[in-house]
């Protein structure tokens, strides 16, 4: 029994991981919404690193999965990286309540890994803000390391969390909060260096990084259920796609259960005040931020839309809900300490034994959908022979260019995929800078898009002669998805077709005219690249040597 206890985080942490991901664990690939993983991302894309047209959402999450994959199948990689979201932040968050008795860092750890948040980001394919999520707590405790500072680690998950820029600034925001003596200056110097690809590529983009102003209204705070906005939030919920909400948070006992978690979390807070007074300030101070960000769109649409509309950058405030990160923190600190209380109050071992299994398990009754990938919505598929073979018939083309695909729409409901909504797969399936249409659609009404590019192929595309238009534009291959949609077939005159499939066609454009990129931004991204890279192999390096001198 005393091993088992002595094991009991690691063990209790799989535990919940396999209840979560093992239908991810099934051969072939998770396609859901957001969340697209291709068999190879192509490194040469400029897009990747930061100068392709549209604005710069993926830098540097695509290099990351296309690094990885690279050297590992990507089917593997993005396994191991969706369970290991989920197994690091359970591990963190035990890691860093190492010092306070078991049942402190269990009922922690179920609360942190166990919420909505979790849930309805998987399902909505954010898989960049989950890597971010695990980083957290281990940034938090190496903050906050009895030793000091340990600089090699806060480097590294400050890495973690810079896979996109909202994720950076939450990153930054949270270190700066905990960061106890350590100095601003040397802290933003990490947080720069880390951040440095998409903070260069941002601003490269900064002449298109306005954003529809509407698209406030479109991601604002939604109720669930019987929570109302408040309550939703304060249960880490409250996501705009109400198509990923699992259907339990509909139920009056998740209510239920959300007030004893609430009223366990407000004795926490007493006792952490009297423990660590310092962590709970922190943790406090970025908490209110990230519920007033989740707030922002339901309270105050019009000047949050005003903002996203006039400010470059804004746009990363739009879906105020992912920001609930930034409480999740202090919610799951305050439940462990708070379960740990509750469990003190009674006297009999037994009793106290039960009152500890209760506590753990209350965060799951009230999310059980949470498990086997989100209740099913999570399953793997396989991409169909028609798109291997598209692959390779555009690999063998001498036809210079960028791709274009069409239907020109970005998302798809493909049969292949079982009929889950899913960012259209082609935009990172070729091994080509690939135009893909960036204006969304949310409960029926369009976000204008902000690539100039993809606009101006949309009105080519209605164009008497669409072919010479879209040479003129640097596009070489046209991919049509024959199963997506209807494509006025005049589109293809003066087009040859070269691969034809089940669901997939692909034709050439003559006579194509090749687009240059600015000298000057490929300089800025290699530099910026290059003191990311820097600092990550110094940090890494300093971290193994401080490993061998133990």
């Amino acid at each position: 029994m005393t091993r088992l206890l002595r094991h009991a985080v690691p063990l209790w942490s799989g535990l919940l991981t396999l209840l979560v991901c093992m239908p991810l664990l099934a051969a072939g690939y998770v396609l859901s919404y957001d969340m697209v993983w291709v068999p190879h991302l192509a490194l040469t894309r400029a897009d990747v690193w930061g100068l392709g047209s549209a604005l710069p959402r993926a830098v540097p999450s695509d290099a990351f999965a296309g690094v990885l994959g690279s050297i590992i199948p990507a089917a593997i990689v993005q396994k191991v990286v969706l369970t290991g979201a989920i197994l690091l932040a359970s591990l963190g968050v035990g890691r860093l309540l190492r010092e306070y008795p078991l049942i402190v860092q269990l009922a922690a750890m179920t609360m942190y890994v166990w919420n909505p948040f979790v849930a309805e980001r998987l399902v909505l394919g954010h898989w960049p803000l989950l890597v971010a999520y695990a980083a957290i707590p281990w940034l938090i405790s190496a903050m906050r390391s009895p030793d000091g500072v340990r600089r090699p680690a806060v480097t590294l998950a400050l890495a973690a969390t810079a896979l996109t820029p909202a994720t950076g600034l939450m990153g930054a925001l949270i270190a700066f909060a905990v960061r106890g003596r350590e100095q601003n200056f040397r802290l933003a110097l990490q947080v720069l260096a880390v951040n440095a690809p998409w903070i260069v590529a941002g601003f490269i983009h900064s002449p298109i990084a306005r954003s529809d102003g509407a698209a406030v209204s479109l991601f604002d705070l939604q109720p669930e259920g019987h929570f109302g906005h408040v309550g939703a939030a304060l249960s880490l919920g409250g996501i705009w796609n109400i198509d990923v909400v699992p259907s339990s948070r509909g139920f009056v006992s998740a209510v239920i259960f959300a007030a004893v978690m609430w009223t366990v979390m407000v004795i926490g807070l007493s006792v952490l005040w009297q423990k660590d007074r310092r962590l709970l300030l922190g943790l406090s101070f970025s908490g209110a931020i990230g519920f007033a960000l989740a707030l922002s769109g339901w309270v105050a649409p019009e000047a949050m839309a005003s903002l996203v509309g006039a400010v470059p950058g804004a746009g990363i405030l739009r879906d105020g809900t992912r920001y609930l990160l930034l409480l999740a923190p202090i919610q799951a600190v305050t439940f462990g300490f708070g379960v740990h209380a509750v469990c003190g109050f009674v006297r009999a071992l037994q009793m106290r034994q039960f009152v500890s299994v209760l506590a753990l398990l209350i965060p799951i009754v009230a999310l059980p959908d949470l498990a086997w990938g989100v209740g099913g919505a999570l399953k793997t598929t396989e991409y169909p022979a028609s798109w291997k073979a598209a692959r390779v018939a555009i690999q063998t083309s001498n036809v210079a260019g960028d791709i274009l695909v069409l239907p020109f729409s970005s998302y798809r409901k493909p049969e292949w995929n079982g009929g889950t909504p899913v960012l259209d797969p082609a935009g990172r399936f070729f091994d080509r800078e690939t135009v893909t249409n960036d204006v969304l659609s949310v409960s029926g009404k369009e976000i204008v898009g902000e690539d100039p590019r993809a606009e101006r192929i949309a009105r080519f595309l209605d164009s008497p002669r669409p072919a010479s238009a879209l040479a003129k534009e640097g596009i070489g291959i046209v991919v049509v998805e024959t199963d997506a949609g209807h494509v006025d077939e005049r589109v293809f005159r003066g087009m040859t077709k070269i691969e034809s499939g089940d669901g997939m066609n692909v034709f050439t454009v003559d006579k194509v005219e090749p687009r240059k990129g600015s000298a000057a931004n490929r300089f800025a991204m290699i530099a910026a690249w290059t003191v990311a890279f820097l600092t990550l192999c110094l940090a890494g390096t300093k971290a193994i040597v401080k490993r061998l001198k133990r």
